[in-house]
């Protein structure tokens, strides 16, 4: 099962960074345009475990309804102010599996270090196997640096100069 993780220091306190990624409407403004993604249904906000999200988007030139739920959540807290995880897991959708890991750790500088996690499988056994190697796992690695690069930029430009210093 192929499994995609990215690294982005993103120049924002820990919480910034966690607050701006479990708010659900940023996620259409991370999101590649090809995607035309579009969410259906926020569930439970603020986001927390159990909460169920769905979201209608373009992969592969067909449009599909995801619903992905969150199966672990844990915010930074006094017990453990420099760090911060959660995971989202497919629910309903066009993936075999679909988990996506998010953790946060506060850096030297007092930005943030964001690492995310993709690990999936597409249907279809053996033919699924065929288009995760000839198309699909460069989709996915592209997305997810989309999806990094977009909130990098995103987050240092919402609020912060320098790192801990609110506009």
């Amino acid at each position: 099962m192929p499994q995609i993780e990215r690294t982005v220091e993103i120049a924002a306190p820990l919480e910034a960074v966690f607050a701006f990624v479990t708010d659900i409407t940023n996620h259409n403004r991370v999101a590649p345009p090809e995607t035309q993604e579009e969410l259906l249904d926020a569930g439970i906000v603020p986001m927390r475990s159990g909460t169920v999200v769905k979201f209608r988007a373009r992969y592969g030139g067909v449009f599909w309804t995801l619903a992905s739920q969150i199966t672990s959540f844990d915010p930074p807290s006094p017990l453990h102010p420099n760090t911060a995880t959660f995971r989202d897991e497919q629910v309903r959708g066009p993936f075999a599996r679909w988990q996506h890991d998010h953790w946060f750790t506060t850096t030297s500088t007092g930005g943030t270090r964001l690492t995310d996690r993709f690990t999936y499988a597409a249907p279809m056994g053996l033919l699924g196997r065929l288009v995760e190697r000839v198309w699909l796992n460069n989709r996915v690695r592209r997305l997810l640096e989309y999806m990094q690069e977009a909130e990098k930029r995103l987050i240092e430009a919402e609020g912060f100069s320098e790192v801990g210093e609110e506009r």
